[in-house]
């Protein structure tokens, strides 16, 4: 048993490297292809499509997973979870094409931007189906095929990003548009996939009787809302993120270095992550495991062990970054734009490694409210430093503000995982 475990663990994590490796390929090949105006424009648009994402979901497929996964009969949390979802997307589509006007002119302060919005309607269906999809896989355990889907998400989107780069348009607007609307392509190859797959198996149509009742919506929704809270305040923070930014100081300006700090540079900051959420993933069961049965010096010791490899392996990339930017950028981008922002981010964001391993212990020790108002001051942080000091720091602030609002959160999260570890032992 113990073995089939590890190898259903060691396969998530291979088939997550490969998807991983996939999805910086795409970002590497859009940084060489895309002309920096181009790139301004997919990189001031691609924080609305993550606030799209999560307002479309809303936290119902996390919720949809974990009600079949303890439900006999999951046929009732999937109709009403469609449902729910159906509602949601309609009110988001229609509020949507209307606001795309004053988003573009006003917010945006860009009319051609108007065209890649309206190439995220698409998305707004298409990846609620897929989040519902990858629920019902979670759910039903089979998270392998769930997570090789993400493989064909980017297979797809890379195909297709070559073929229309090729054939079509190739001014700014248009390669940019290209460049937002292969994301839906992508999720087209990855629901098509797992649809493909619970067709073949009949995973989700077991002929059962089935009684909808208004009890079945109150669950999907009362796991939903908390659960999508956290990735709200984000996605809510980085869609505010450029609009703030713009209103402040010359648009062209901050712009260019908007796009450069997005497209080129924070990819490369975060790269180190991956491994520190894997072993975030890996360590909350184990953590949780080992403090049930009173095994809490080992419990710590896993902790502080993985917190030690992921700041070893995010110093080891920081220090590569600090010392060989230029390098770096023209290896993976063929550029040498941002070099100044790479060079100063990179020792400050050696920290950034250890955010997904706090804040599972956190959710460990049962104090994920904490940890969402460390990130909801994070992230308030971040937006005030935009507004307050745009103005003076120009495009230095964009590395200011991250950097501030990421240290404040991780800080913060170290704080109440020392506090809640030391009243754990003194307690036990």
């Amino acid at each position: 048993m113990k073995k089939k475990i590890f190898y259903a663990t060691i396969s998530l994590i291979l088939l997550s490297a490969i998807a991983k490796i996939l999805s910086f390929i795409v970002r590497i090949y859009l940084a060489r292809v895309l002309p920096l105006e181009a790139m301004n424009l997919y990189s001031l648009t691609m924080p609305t499509l993550v606030f799209l994402i999560a307002l479309a979901q809303m936290g119902i497929p996390t919720a949809l997973s974990k009600v079949i996964a303890q439900s006999i009969n999951p046929l009732n949390g999937i109709l009403s979870s469609f449902i729910l979802s159906l509602i949601n997307n309609i009110v988001l589509i229609g509020l949507f094409w209307l606001l795309i006007p004053f988003l573009s002119v006003h917010l945006f302060k860009d009319a051609q931007i108007s065209a890649i919005l309206k190439s995220m309607i698409f998305m707004i269906p298409m990846v609620t189906l897929s989040g519902l999809c990858k629920a019902i896989l979670q759910g039903k355990q089979h998270h392998s095929i769930a997570c090789t889907s993400q493989i064909f998400e980017e297979i797809f989107r890379l195909v297709f990003l070559m073929i229309g780069f090729t054939f079509l348009l190739k001014d700014a607007r248009s390669l940019a548009t290209i460049a937002m609307f292969s994301v839906f392509v992508g999720e087209c190859g990855s629901t098509l996939f797992m649809l493909a797959f619970l067709f073949l198996k009949k995973q989700p149509l077991k002929k059962r009787q089935h009684d909808l009742k208004k009890e079945h919506f109150v669950e999907i929704l009362s796991l939903s809302i908390p659960m999508t809270s956290s990735r709200l305040i984000g996605s809510l923070t980085y869609f505010l993120e450029p609009i703030i930014f713009l209103a402040f100081a010359n648009p062209d300006m901050l712009k260019n270095a908007y796009g450069i700090f997005n497209g080129y540079v924070l990819p490369l900051l975060t790269m180190p992550s991956f491994i520190s959420v894997t072993l975030a993933s890996a360590l909350l069961p184990t953590f949780v495991y080992e403090k049930k049965h009173n095994h809490l010096e080992k419990a710590k010791k896993i902790f502080y062990m993985m917190s030690l490899i992921c700041l070893f392996i995010s110093l080891s990339c920081a220090l590569i970054t600090y010392f060989f930017p230029n390098e770096i950028l023209m290896l993976f981008y063929n550029t040498k734009e941002g070099s100044s922002f790479l060079k100063n981010s990179s020792l400050p964001f050696i920290f950034y490694s250890l955010q997904p391993v706090l804040s599972s212990i956190l959710h460990a020790l049962d104090q994920s409210k904490k940890a969402l108002v460390d990130t909801l001051i994070g992230c308030l942080l971040r937006l005030a430093i935009l507004a307050l000091l745009t103005p003076a720091l120009k495009e230095n602030v964009l590395i200011f503000a991250i950097i501030v609002s990421m240290l404040t959160t991780t800080l913060l999260h170290a704080l109440r995982v020392r506090y809640s570890l030391k009243k754990l032992s003194s307690t036990s």
